[in-house]
């Protein structure tokens, strides 16, 4: 009976690791350790990740650990790119606030994502939007820091910013069906635009290293506009992970 509840309620221990770790990141945000930071949060994504597949494993999806799942990643995904994006600005303007609209379009997403369930399944997912902003953020702190990372240090405008918020808002709660990655057996034919995008991944990962993070990540975006429009387009009601 002991290790039925141990296994019972390990999805929802692997839940508050998630929510735990993305707690540690936003305070080391604070204290300027900000790669310690972006480490800790892709540790949230990590759990994130292992919840959702161990309850499917184990045959434990319920409504408590969807609901739990949600507030974490409202935290880990949602509050700390708010963060990050307030701290970018030059300036403490009244402008800084408008980061806060990504917490907010998260938790409207995470809510109808509840709601809907797996039926669900479109618009940019938290934890990726939070790895854009993070990885950002990284790049930005040590080409301006003087890390030998980057020659030119990178400085973004008040208005660029805005731009990226109101584009991350509407990404989060817009009906754009996100590319599938899952494979559907090894043809070309029917995996082409996967083996495309992976293939074009690893060289971004191989030339631009950390750089490579929020480029793979606009790159996707941009596969998923464009198959909303391609004629074949793939089928996304395949994808079944619990949406976040």
């Amino acid at each position: 009976m002991i290790m039925k509840k141990i296994i019972h309620w390990l999805p929802n221990i692997i839940t508050l690791l998630n929510l735990f770790f993305g707690c540690i990141s936003i305070i080391l945000l604070q204290k300027q350790y900000c790669i310690e930071s972006f480490m800790f949060n892709l540790f949230s994504i990590f759990f994130d990740y292992i919840d959702g597949l161990l309850s499917r494993f184990i045959k434990n999806e319920n409504q408590f650990g969807k609901e739990l799942d949600s507030m974490a990643d409202l935290i880990s995904f949602g509050f700390y790119p708010s963060i990050i994006v307030f701290m970018l600005f030059q300036t403490n303007t009244m402008y800084a606030w408008c980061a806060f609209l990504i917490l907010i379009c998260s938790s409207l997403r995470l809510a109808r994502c509840n709601l809907y369930q797996n039926k669900y399944n479109y618009g940019l997912k938290t934890p990726i939007n939070a790895l854009f902003f993070s990885s950002l953020y990284v790049i930005i702190f040590m080409s301006n820091n003087n890390t030998g990372f980057m020659n030119k240090v990178i400085i973004l405008s008040n208005i660029q910013i805005l731009i990226m918020i109101f584009l991350s808002c509407y990404l989060l709660i817009s009906k754009i069906h996100m590319f599938s990655l899952k494979f559907k057996g090894k043809s070309w034919k029917k995996n082409n635009g996967r083996y495309i995008f992976i293939f074009i991944s690893i060289i971004f990962l191989l030339t631009l290293h950390l750089i490579a993070i929020p480029c793979m990540i606009l790159l996707y975006i941009i596969y998923s506009i464009f198959y909303q429009f391609y004629p074949k387009k793939i089928h996304y009601k395949e994808n079944t992970d619990l949406c976040n």
